[in-house]
Formats: C-alpha cells, sequence, structure tokens
C-alpha cells in the first residue's frame, strides 16, 4: 500500500497552530557592510512555522489542519490558494479585516547561514484564547497538535489547559520569543527548541520547575539532544549529526526537523528517538534546498522512518 494511503487512513487529522507568513529572503553576494547598501539577491515564498510544518506533512501524504491568521491583503489571499494548492484545511484560519498579513525577511549571509531575521506577525495578535473554542472539540480528538511560539502567551496557556486525546508538543521560533513560554508546561508532551532557545528560556533548571517532561533540542552540527526529567533530573541522549558538507540555506530547516518529529510520532507514538531521528533527515534535506520547504520531501521517505524503527525493534 503506497505511504500517502496509509498516512491518509491514520484518523483524525494532525493539527498546526501558529504562524503563516510571506518569506523574503534576501542572500548577500559579499561580506555585510554594516550602514551602507549591500547587494543582494531575493526569492519569496509562503513560509511560517506552523504553515511550513503543515507543508511538509502534505508532501509527505498526511492530512492536516491549519489554525493561523492572515490579513485580507494580496498576500493573505495568496497564502490561502496556496494552502489550497497543497490539500491543507485552512478551515480555522482567520482573516482579520485591515491587517497586513505575517511576513518574514531573511538576510542570508553568503554560505546560506542566517545574519538576520525579521518577522512581522501582527495578524496573530488577534487569535486570543476565546478563538480557540470553535475548533476545540475537533482538535480533542486529533491524535497530535503542534504549536508555534508565534502565538500569544495567554493563547497558548489556554490551549495546553484543554481537553485532548493526542500528544501535545510546542516548537520554538526565537530567542526572544521564548518570553512567550506559557508558565505552566505539565501537560506539554515535548518541546522542540534550538540550543539558544532553550538557555534563553532559562534552561534546565527552570524548564524543570515550570513542569517540562520531555525536550527535543537541535544544536546544528552538535546533532539533537533528547532530554527526560526522569526521577528528579535531567537524562539526556545525544544524536549525531548527519554529515553536511555544505548549507544551501538553513531558513525552514527547524520546521522541517518539527515536520519529521509530526510524521514520525503519528505511526509511533512512544518512539521519541526515532522521530528525532527522522527530524534530523528531514532537516537535512531542507539544508541543502533553496526553499523553506524541500521539494525532495515525499512519501517514500516515511519508509526510512520504519527502517529507523525496525533498527530497534530487532
Amino acid at each position: 500500500m503506497p505511504f500517502s494511503v496509509v498516512a491518509a487512513s491514520l484518523g483524525p487529522s494532525p493539527w498546526c497552530l501558529g504562524g503563516a507568513a510571506w518569506d523574503r529572503k534576501l542572500r548577500l553576494l559579499s561580506a555585510p557592510l554594516a550602514g551602507s547598501s549591500n547587494p543582494v539577491t531575493e526569492s519569496c515564498h509562503p513560509g511560517g512555522v506552523a504553515r511550513n510544518i503543515a507543508h511538509t506533512l502534505r508532501l509527505l501524504g498526511f492530512p492536516v489542519t491549519l489554525l493561523s491568521a492572515w490579513g485580507d491583503d494580496s498576500a493573505g489571499q495568496t497564502l490561502a490558494t496556496d494552502c489550497n494548492r497543497l490539500g491543507i484545511d485552512i478551515h480555522a484560519v482567520r482573516t482579520i479585516p485591515g491587517c497586513i498579513s505575517g511576513a518574514y525577511t531573511a538576510v542570508l549571509e553568503t554560505d546560506g547561514n542566517l545574519h538576520l531575521g525579521l518577522a512581522q506577525m501582527e495578524a496573530l495578535e488577534h487569535l486570543g484564547p476565546e478563538t480557540l473554542r470553535d475548533t476545540q472539540a475537533l482538535r480533542a480528538e486529533a491524535p497530535l497538535q503542534i504549536a508555534d511560539l508565534n502565538l500569544r502567551q495567554d493563547t497558548l496557556t489556554a490551549w495546553l489547559g484543554e481537553p485532548r486525546q493526542g500528544l501535545a508538543l510546542l516548537q520554538g521560533i526565537s530567542e526572544a520569543k521564548m518570553a512567550r513560554l506559557p508558565e505552566d508546561l505539565s501537560r506539554l508532551d515535548a518541546l522542540i527548541v534550538n540550543a539558544g532557545e532553550w538557555w534563553a528560556g532559562g534552561g534546565n533548571t527552570e524548564m524543570a520547575r515550570r513542569g517540562l517532561k520531555r525536550a527535543l533540542v537541535t544544536q546544528g552540527a552538535q546533532g539533537v539532544r533528547l532530554g527526560q526529567w526522569v526521577e528528579g533530573q535531567w537524562s539526556w541522549t545525544t544524536l549525531p549529526a548527519i554529515p553536511l558538507d555544505r548549507a544551501v540555506d538553513v531558513t525552514g530547516a527547524g520546521d522541517a526537523f518539527a515536520a519529521g518529529v509530526v510524521a514520525a510520532l503519528l505511526y509511533r507514538p512512544e518512539n521519541w528517538r526515532g522521530a528525532a531521528q527522522f527530524g534530523q533527515h528531514l532537516s537535512h534535506l531542507c539544508l541543502q534546498s533553496s526553499t523553506s520547504v524541500a521539494t525532495r520531501i515525499q512519501p517514500g521517505l516515511l519508509a526510512l522512518f520504519l527502517q529507523i524503527c525496525s533498527a530497534y525493534d530487532n
């Protein structure tokens, strides 16, 4: 049976809650000079963390629902059209009258690493806790929900307090937005962040104080750390990074990792190590792509995850 058919038959769709934006990438053609005009190349396409995760899940063959907000401008119309093209369910996306749709501008170094990121997410500020009520019953039946820290802190707090049957994951955005982390993380199944975000959020002691039980911390070339709070202390396992000669573009690599984790957990909800490894493989593909969602991602890649699981089962 094709993997896309298997994915589609797993039951209610997962939900992605958070950012949908218009991405603009400016790649420097030489070393940047502060206070001066710098020549760049430019590319634009749909982006946003939650939307990128949903996009990747669709490429893998999963049904997926997006909860987000955008403006009633041309960018919002383009985002809606693209989501419909991909088959992302956007019935829970709010169009905010008179609001500018989200936008992310990435200034990239000549080697593809991020020099400066600028995010405008005005539309998402309209998603307060009360906006979750209309979809709560549907989301409660979902096998998994993943939210990103573009959402307001009070909205994320309300989301974590909802009754649900499936897993709840929270994806970091930036060190600055770790300030939106809810105070009580005891009902969160896992926090996915990079190393800078982990320490910006207070690190081991603070995360334990908030009740966090599991973390997946990406570290670039140093691999991924899997942490679990067990018997009053953090227990860490490190997965080595997949070798990479050169990154084409780092934008979206963290979103690809999160999408891989989500996809894997939909198959094996308890296999966190396998989920992290599959996330690494999708992130590796994204790092070799000039787009924020790698076009090489397709349903057949799920066979790789099943091979990873078989290695642990034998």
